[in-house]
């Protein structure tokens, strides 16, 4: 049944997720932004307000603003009849590599679809989303949005048409998530990808992106930690991330299986098992390095989680 007025959470999500460049992408239980929707009798879609962590980077243009754009998709692909207010609450620093536009483009993808008499399948809802990460980024990609909407740990077979895959990560796959002060815009990040590569590092990065699947699907964690390795995206963006390197370093000395830039960066994602390491011990370890050389960095000690869902209250 269709409702007139919707509160959802849409979590943080790590995309690329080590050789998966725009293809893979994993959600975590926290942190997560909060949309509000409500029918209105007026056509199109309206911002009423944006708070939270970094809100005033965020537009109230509905033409720019991921989460509206994403919603107006929904609602042009649906033949609504009717308009949307919303209002959004930002628990995900936007330039943080943490997919923050693409909460904001599932959550706002999620909460019109709940609107809906005839809500559109998961698919299309990815793909409107998309719409979204294009106002944010200048490009289309679902890498963030695809397991902000469906959780878990997602595959993009296809943009066109959308095509996406979800498995279940182990139930054991810690993750710890760093945020150095520094922002990284994904329009600028996404110009430092490569236009060409060797065909050496495609062999490499398909071979990783094989046996990371695999690794996912079966719950090896071995096999996943083998699989992290990126060729071709990781540094060409490196320096975009003051001592991304020597903080992943400080994440595996202290019990992560592997460390990775998070997304378009700054965000230092680590991978753990939690029957073997402590996350609240990477996570300072991370941070302490960035601190010793004045950087203050916030860390979350955290696991893989659900997609959007509606809010009760």
């Amino acid at each position: 049944m269709a409702l007139d007025r919707a509160i959802v959470r849409a979590p943080s999500t790590i995309a690329n997720v080590g050789p998966g460049f725009d293809v893979f992408g994993i959600a975590l239980e926290e942190p997560s932004d909060r949309i509000e929707v409500r029918r209105t009798s007026e056509p199109g879609v309206r911002v009423e307000s944006i708070v939270g962590v970094g809100a005033y980077a965020v537009t109230l243009d509905n033409t720019k603003n991921t989460a509206a754009v994403a919603a107006s998709k929904v609602l042009s692909v649906a033949g609504a009849d009717f308009g949307i207010s919303m209002r959004i609450d930002k628990g995900i620093r936007p330039s943080s590599g943490m997919g923050s536009s693409g909460a904001s483009a599932a959550g706002g993808a999620y909460a019109a679809n709940l609107l809906l008499e005839r809500p559109l399948d998961m698919n299309m809802l990815i793909s409107c989303a998309s719409f979204g990460e294009e106002a944010s980024s200048g490009s289309r990609h679902a890498d963030n949005a695809a397991p902000a909407l469906m959780g878990g740990f997602t595959i993009i077979r296809s943009n066109e048409p959308m095509d996406v895959m979800r498995l279940d990560p182990p139930k054991d796959l810690g993750i710890v998530a760093c945020l150095p002060e520094f922002a990284v815009p994904t329009r600028e990040a996404r110009k430092r990808v490569p236009k060409t590569v060797p065909m050496h590092d495609v062999v490499h990065q398909v071979g990783h992106a094989s046996s990371l699947v695999a690794g996912m699907a079966t719950g090896d964690m071995g096999l996943i930690a083998r699989s992290l390795d990126d060729v071709i995206v990781e540094p060409a963006r490196a320096p975009l991330v003051p001592f991304l390197k020597d903080a992943e370093r400080a994440a595996v000395s202290a019990g992560a299986f592997a460390s990775f830039l998070g997304g378009s960066g700054p965000c230092i994602a680590a991978f753990f098992d939690r029957r073997e390491a402590d996350g609240l011990v990477i996570a300072k370890a991370v941070q302490d390095f960035y601190e010793g050389h004045g950087v203050e960095c916030f860390c979350w000690n955290t696991t893989w989680g659900a997609g959007c869902e509606r809010v009760m209250q």
